[in-house]
């Protein structure tokens, strides 16, 4: 199964507003909808019950006393086996996170649900935060807040600033210059540590500040000329695994999707994204969130893993060609 959506249920654990998700999949929500309808809809209403391990050895059922299974309360699958300091962070608060954003601040959920059987869950909210790539105002940008954890290790409590290109879904991190540097605490939570909401709320608090020095490398991106005789040489700094190697086949049938994808993506022909860096980098995000096939899971990828990390190059690439 391509989207690994969770279905242990029978229903697929993924809820939306708006147009439906790439996969199909999930129940759709009216904008403004309770929490309480978005833990049913997206099938989150389930708590993890960290268990003893047990084994049967010489005839007689032993314990472990540091080895804990965690498991679902209504499946009673077991996800993963931890230790004793592991924190859990159940799919309820992935969703409360938001409950007063959404009060106090405007924010509204656009996505959550859960990924393999329920090991990773996430919940998008967009910001009140838009903005425009472009003078002509058409090619616009909304900035959101994702939350995810896991419960097998895979995946730290993570909060983290995405946008979303409207006119065709593209996301990408733009707050990922201070992540990368520290110099934001707490934006990515381990499950050694207590999930405090309050403090990731707290330490998420510039997101104008970020917003808006995001928004001024897009506007530089847009007037920065990028023709189909130099577009081939960025792919392929993105794709390259090591400097000074050639391209694998691979990389080779990801470079040519993504040159195609450069003339041709929704968004590409506005005066913002055609033959500009802008529209390099929605080439490569377009691919990662739309195109390109994962070994697991595409959605998870391009939030958390191998997508994730070609994007972020992407964009670091496009960063210094306007510093």
């Amino acid at each position: 199964m391509s989207h690994e959506i969770d279905d242990s249920t029978g229903m697929p654990a993924s809820a939306y507003v708006g147009e439906a998700p790439w996969h199909g999949l999930g129940e759709e929500l009216p904008r403004g909808a309770p929490i309480e309808k978005w833990l049913n809809a997206a099938r989150l209403e389930w708590e993890l019950a960290r268990l003893p391990v047990q084994y049967l050895a010489g005839g007689r059922l032993r314990t472990m006393e540091d080895r804990f299974v965690l498991v679902r309360s209504d499946t009673h699958a077991g996800l993963s086996v931890v230790s004793s300091d592991y924190e859990v962070v159940q799919p309820r608060q992935i969703l409360e996170f938001y409950r007063e954003l959404i009060k106090d601040r405007g924010y509204t959920l656009e996505t959550a649900g859960a990924l393999d059987g329920g090991r990773k869950v996430w919940a998008l909210a967009r910001t009140a935060l838009t903005g425009t790539a472009h003078k002509d105002g058409r090619d616009q940008i909304a900035a959101y807040i994702l939350l995810a954890t896991s419960c097998d290790k895979s995946l730290a409590t993570t909060a983290a600033f995405t946008s979303v290109r409207v006119v065709c879904a593209n996301t990408l991190s733009f707050a990922m210059d201070d992540v990368t540097t520290n110099k934001r605490r707490n934006v990515k939570v381990p499950h050694t540590r207590w999930f405090d909401a309050e403090q990731v709320k707290e330490d998420l608090g510039v997101i104008n500040d970020a917003w808006s020095k995001f928004m001024v490398k897009v506007r530089l991106m847009t007037a920065y000329p990028m023709t189909t005789d130099v577009a081939p040489y960025f792919f392929e700094d993105i794709l390259l695994q090591k400097k000074g190697k050639d391209l694998s086949q691979k990389a080779q049938r990801e470079h040519a999707t993504i040159m195609a994808l450069f003339n041709s993506a929704p968004g590409q022909d506005l005066d913002g994204a055609k033959g500009t860096l802008w529209g390099a980098v929605n080439a490569v995000t377009y691919y990662v969130d739309h195109v390109r096939s994962a070994a697991t899971d595409r959605l998870d990828s391009a939030w958390f893993g191998a997508g994730q990390t070609l994007k972020e190059k992407a964009w670091a690439e496009a960063s210094a060609l306007v510093s």
